[in-house]
């Protein structure tokens, strides 16, 4: 049920914001999800993570369009009876620890791993780039390593330690691999 997804969000975040480093960043990606009622879940996440003492950052839109399919769950064909939005994207929500001020760039032997053209589109408000095959991967929900990778880049430094605590089919640990983070 909602509840019991939401009381499984709260347990899982109380122990992320316990771990985190002061100023550190949690990013969830979430996809509102249902039609009979359709549940806004990013609303219900981000009360969640507000409740725990997380501060919100802002949110990013992923446009997954390039990659959408043509399915037609569009509730009515060509009417406005019952048109139904076929959502082709997700929201990243980032939240900190502590102050909203920045992490302590003063500590030692923490490297900056962004380019240049990096830093200027990862701090768009919306990213476009293609989902994942659940298929390919054989996990219901997949992301590709392109988000956690401008995830990573963006909010952490070289060596830095990554936790996502589901871990799912490990696109995390990959993209942690790739931008030289613990994981």
């Amino acid at each position: 049920s909602l509840g019991e997804y939401l009381d499984l969000i709260r347990d899982v975040m109380k122990e992320v914001y316990r771990v985190l480093i002061p100023g550190g960043r949690a990013c969830v990606n979430i996809a509102n999800v249902g039609r009979k009622p359709y549940l806004p879940l990013k609303d219900y996440i981000n009360e969640v993570m507000l409740e725990i003492g997380f501060l919100m950052r802002g949110e990013i839109i992923w446009d997954k369009g390039a990659s959408a399919g043509g399915s037609c769950a569009w509730g009515s064909w060509q009417s406005a009876s019952n048109p139904v939005l076929r959502e082709v994207h997700e929201y990243i929500t980032v939240f900190s620890k502590g102050s909203l001020a920045r992490r302590d760039y003063k500590e030692k032997n923490k490297k900056n791993t962004i380019t240049r053209d990096e830093f200027l589109e990862y701090t768009k408000s919306i990213w476009s780039f293609g989902a994942e095959s659940a298929k390919r991967v054989n996990h219901p929900a997949p992301f590709p390593v392109e988000l956690p990778y401008r995830l990573m880049q963006l909010y952490s430094f070289a060596g830095d330690v990554v936790l996502d605590p589901f871990c799912g089919s490990g696109t995390t640990c990959l993209a942690a691999i790739e931008t030289k983070r613990r994981y």
